[in-house]
């Protein structure tokens, strides 16, 4: 009774122009319940089939028993999922309150790019299992990171996030990715990539049997680094070091074969080399225009007087034969 009061309070709190609170319809499904708009109405059945067929091998993985029921609101708007989840960001596919025993989810109609509907509503039911009862809290790289890898999500593992942020330097440590929920989606993208990773990486060291170890642990009310010293033998802080090197060495070099970025350092270089060829040509320009405005304001030079002497030569020996075509032999001379 008390479940069913705070979700009615979770759904129809707030009033917003538009919204599609009278809406709502609720189809029981005994341990789940799934609450939609009537235009996501067959979704119910199939998403029930689904959480059905992949439970068994949840609980067996991770060893934990079922709550008492299961609630999943799927909100058909970006209008909806901002007020059913209190302004919860738009890059989230999914969001839980395990204190209420419901996830919210969006419908595929409007959210093209998140994922089948089945996997997002696994993973929202892996974060439920693991806080129903729970005292302490798992530290969130932990708790995205498996409830990633459970629900089989391995399209959120973004080999090109990774190998930037690992030839950057930009590798998030666990204590950056408790911000999660703040984050920008490209930030995000990051924050999930690593959490998965380092999920796959601590299963592959220890199994699922120690995944499950330390899940009861820390369920049982121990500290979260107590309980990973004392089942892998080292601290937490350890195996992250270890893990961050890990990345580093194997997508360090894989920033190479990235297109997307290799198709941006082109064409940044290429802005870079028009910028400097228009600049250079405006400086040539501006000199020239310098030049002519400086003859320009220079008085005209008086030509300087050059003599040709092969002329005054020339002209010296015409004056001197004329002189003796002066005096001619048949004249007579007059004498005394």
């Amino acid at each position: 009774m008390i479940r069913l009061l705070l979700l009615s309070c979770l759904i129809w709190a707030g009033t917003a122009i538009g919204s599609r609170q009278a809406d709502y319809l609720t189809y029981d499904f005994g341990r789940f319940a799934v609450t939609c708009c009537p235009e996501d109405s067959g979704l119910a059945a199939r998403l029930v089939t689904d959480l059905e067929q992949r439970l068994p091998d949840l609980q067996r993985r991770l060893g934990l028993a079922f709550p008492d029921s299961v609630r999943f609101v799927i909100t058909p708007s970006a209008d909806e999922w901002g007020r059913v989840t209190a302004g919860s960001p738009l890059w989230a596919n999914g969001i839980a309150y395990p204190a209420q025993g419901v996830a919210v989810l969006k419908s595929p109609r409007f959210n093209m790019n998140g994922g089948g509907i089945g996997e997002t509503a696994a993973h929202e039911l892996v974060h439920l299992l693991l806080s129903t009862g729970a005292g302490a809290g798992f530290p969130r790289w932990f708790e995205e990171g498996l409830a990633q890898f459970m629900a089989g999500q391995q399209e959120y593992l973004d080999t090109q996030v990774l190998a930037r942020a690992a030839a950057s330097g930009r590798l998030m440590r666990f204590w950056d990715i408790q911000g999660l929920m703040g984050m920008n989606p490209t930030d995000a993208r990051q924050g999930y990539a690593q959490s998965l990773l380092a999920m796959e990486d601590l299963q592959g060291r220890y199994g699922d049997s120690g995944l499950s170890n330390l899940v009861h642990s820390v369920r049982n009310g121990r500290d979260f680094d107590e309980s990973f010293l004392t089942l892998f033998g080292q601290t937490s802080g350890q195996f992250e070091s270890n893990h961050l090197a890990l990345i580093r060495d194997r997508y360090g070099a894989a920033v190479w074969t990235d297109g997307e970025l290799l198709v941006s350092i082109l064409f940044v270089v290429l802005v870079f080399a028009a910028g400097a060829f228009a600049f250079l040509k405006r400086r040539r320009t501006l000199a020239r225009w310098h030049q002519e405005q400086h003859m320009e304001d220079q008085p005209p030079r008086e030509v300087p007087y050059v003599v040709n002497y092969t002329l005054v030569r020339e002209r010296l020996q015409d004056n001197g034969e004329d002189a003796a075509e002066g005096i001619r032999p048949d004249r007579p001379q007059e004498g005394n």
